[in-house]
């Protein structure tokens, strides 16, 4: 590209790829762990909201 003063990016390797990959599988495993718990949160509401 003309005009373009970065240098490229140094190449991906696997060993790059992979931290990545965990990276993101901890990552969603924390949001769904939130998610699960904001479930379970909202079902005690409701029990709470039904009695009598």
């Amino acid at each position: 590209m003309v005009g373009n003063s970065h240098p490229p990016p140094p190449p991906v390797t696997l060993q790059d790829a992979l931290a990545e990959i965990r990276r993101l599988q901890t990552k969603v495993a924390s949001i769904e762990s939130r998610k699960a718990d904001k479930e379970v949160e909202n079902e005690d509401d409701e029990i709470i909201d039904s009695q009598p």
